[in-house]
């Protein structure tokens, strides 16, 4: 960095925070701010004051500007008092603004006249850019010729150890972009789904961590402290709402669909105009109150006692309905454990399977249930669990007061309550037990790493403890019946949303010749992280087939979409991505790979994901 100060222009929040921390590092710094009393307070913690920015260039040999958008940096670089009136050897400039990309190449070309070198190093970071300055925990999304990225590192080091070059410059701006739209989409997501919860009593806290180690997690459920105080410094609406229509317009322009970024640039918009742009960004969740007449209430617990394994029985017994995926897997655990385990299904090519690994095979769901302390049923849907449970020879036709039946079905909560009164006429308690999990069902069952989510009573749970303690890592109680099942659509709408919010940003960025890769790696050290940004072996040009299906995620925004009407909540992306599954469904049928939605949307967009033009007609 030389012996020139570091100059700093932009003196608020981020800005602000910079440059009182490369003082306390030791180093010179000079600012400037519009604002008086920004300039002021970065005065009395030992900033060098500057009356112009071409009075910062005339004594910094790197200037980094935090500026609220690239007209301000625009104004800042190019006006009469600007930097590039004080152009000397060596100076650059490093544009850490969430600017427009194509505003700043245009800049930089005019700087680069003067022998002014330009970077932008975009700034994200997980639990939000001012709350993470002062821990060196941002993350730099950078654009630039190489050389002058070189020159930046030693400076922006200083601040994170995460700095990632995705490309030239406009490249960090536009990977910014793609992850303020991610963020935006995962935050009013999670509303929208914590609000159908909160309406049927859940308790939110424990949902949010549901889906940190679930598909649904995204940097709000990593940090639930974020919505402790909506009102908390940080950034504000307007300037989200600002990102989100800046990747609206670069959406448009690259003629990439862009539906549900660009619906959460509405709800934005609408939030800024009711609540004023400076509001908090986490007050949109006062907007989406409004709209649905549900309050949050992130202190509401669940009273759910103790939940350790019944010490009282030990179950040694135990029935599989439903040997697909998931049933197989559980199977295999149980029989490795030493189990007896009674197993049912219509597909005689899996139950030969079963057959051939030591489960025994009755007959009927009546005959299994009359042979197990436990039943678990793994199966696609509510209709399906009705059939098992009451047709002739069902479930509830045993003879076997006392049995407790776990369903893990990602059904509807109200058909599972009416399911369990007929059940409690016949001597049967029933439980929901929803699997989620990073790694998805069936992949998670060998490690023992499943994620339950249930619903029941807690001394239910207790006793089917014993079973599911052996293939899960994690339990959570979210309420009565049903609130585990609303728990799980909750965390697959959110999965859903964000993955097709992703995937249009990342589109997006592949048409500028961003590594779709490096740009998923930066999203997930900033406030755009998701499952998909974790998961990036998901994110394929050729996308891997298999896993859960396609259209079980279309049933599942179905039913969430069903819920939200009959609870009275508009659930705008989750209805709109519904629609879109719907397409994808159509185009795949059922049984694709939720991966596989990618070759859609790259059609879609006549390109893929690393930047092949398809050979299709061209939108206009």
């Amino acid at each position: 960095m030389g012996e020139n100060p570091v100059g700093v222009i932009g003196l608020g929040s981020i800005g602000g925070s910079i440059a009182l921390c490369l003082v306390a590092d030791g180093l010179q710094v000079v600012g400037f701010d519009s604002d008086a009393g920004a300039l002021k307070a970065a005065e009395q913690g030992g900033i060098t004051a500057a009356d112009s920015p071409a009075a910062v260039a005339q004594q910094a040999g790197i200037i980094l500007l935090s500026l609220p958008d690239s007209d301000a940096v625009e104004q800042v670089c190019l006006s009469n008092d600007g930097i590039i009136n004080c152009a000397h050897d060596g100076l650059l400039v490093i544009d850490a603004s969430s600017g427009y990309p194509q505003q700043t190449r245009e800049i930089g070309e005019k700087l680069a006249t003067a022998g002014i070198a330009m970077i932008d190093a975009a700034i994200t970071a997980p639990g939000g850019g001012a709350n993470m300055v002062n821990d060196r925990n941002l993350t730099f999304i950078v654009g630039g010729d190489e050389t002058a990225v070189t020159t930046a590192r030693p400076l922006l080091e200083r601040l994170s150890d995460k700095l990632f070059h995705v490309g030239p410059l406009g490249a960090g701006q536009t990977v910014k972009l793609v992850n303020n739209m991610s963020a935006g989409v995962a935050l009013i997501a999670t509303l929208e789904g914590l609000q159908v919860a909160s309406k049927h009593g859940l308790d939110l806290k424990q949902n949010l961590e549901v889906m940190r180690v679930g598909t649904g997690h995204t940097a709000f459920a990593r940090f639930p402290q974020l919505f402790d105080d909506r009102r908390r410094p940080g950034a504000h609406i307007g300037l989200m709402m600002k990102d989100l229509e800046q990747m609206s317009r670069l959406a448009r322009e690259s003629r990439i669909p862009s539906p549900v970024g660009d619906l959460a640039a509405h709800q934005f918009r609408a939030a800024a105009q009711t609540l004023g742009h400076d509001a908090s960004i986490m007050q949109i969740a006062d907007v989406l109150e409004t709209w649905s007449g549900v309050l949050l209430d992130f202190d509401h617990k669940v009273k759910i006692g103790d939940l350790e394994p019944a010490e009282m029985e030990s179950i040694q017994q135990v029935g599989i309905i439903g040997l697909g995926n998931i049933g197989e897997e559980i199977c295999k655990i149980l029989i490795k454990d030493g189990l007896e385990v009674f197993g049912h299904d219509i597909d005689a090519e899996k139950i030969q399977r079963m057959t051939d690994i030591g489960v025994k095979i009755p007959g009927t769901a009546k005959a299994v249930a009359e042979s197990a302390g436990l039943v678990i049923l793994a199966l696609p849907q509510s209709a399906v669990v009705e059939q098992v449970l009451f047709e002739t020879d069902g479930v509830a036709s045993a003879n076997n007061p006392g049995l407790l039946v776990i369903d893990t079905t990602s059904g509807y909560p109200d058909q599972t309550r009416e399911f369990a009164d007929r059940l409690a006429t016949h001597g049967i308690t029933f439980i929901d037990a929803a699997i989620t999990g990073e790694r998805g069902g069936s992949f998670a069952i060998p490690d023992r790493n499943l994620t339950f989510i249930v619903g029941g009573n807690a001394a239910d749970v207790r006793r089917a403890r014993n079973v599911l303690d052996r293939f899960c890592s994690h339990l959570f109680l979210l309420g009565p019946l049903g609130a585990g099942q609303i728990a799980k659509m909750v965390n697959n709408m959110v999965c859903a949303v964000t993955g097709v919010a992703l995937l249009e940003g990342l589109l997006v960025a592949a048409r500028h010749g961003i590594d779709y890769q490096a740009a998923a790696e930066a999203l997930d050290h900033g406030t755009g992280a998701n499952f998909w940004t974790h998961n990036r072996v998901m994110l394929n040009p050729e996308p891997m087939k298999g896993g859960f299906f396609v259209g079980l995620m279309t049933k599942d925004l179905r039913q969430m979409s069903q819920i939200s009407h009959v609870s009275g909540v508009p659930n705008m992306l989750g209805e709109l991505t519904y629609h879109l599954y719907q397409l994808f469904s159509r185009d795949l049928s059922y049984y694709g790979g939720i991966a596989e939605k990618i070759d859609v949307m790259q059609r879609w967009a006549g390109i893929t994901l690393d930047g092949r033009e398809l050979d299709i007609e061209k939108l206009e």
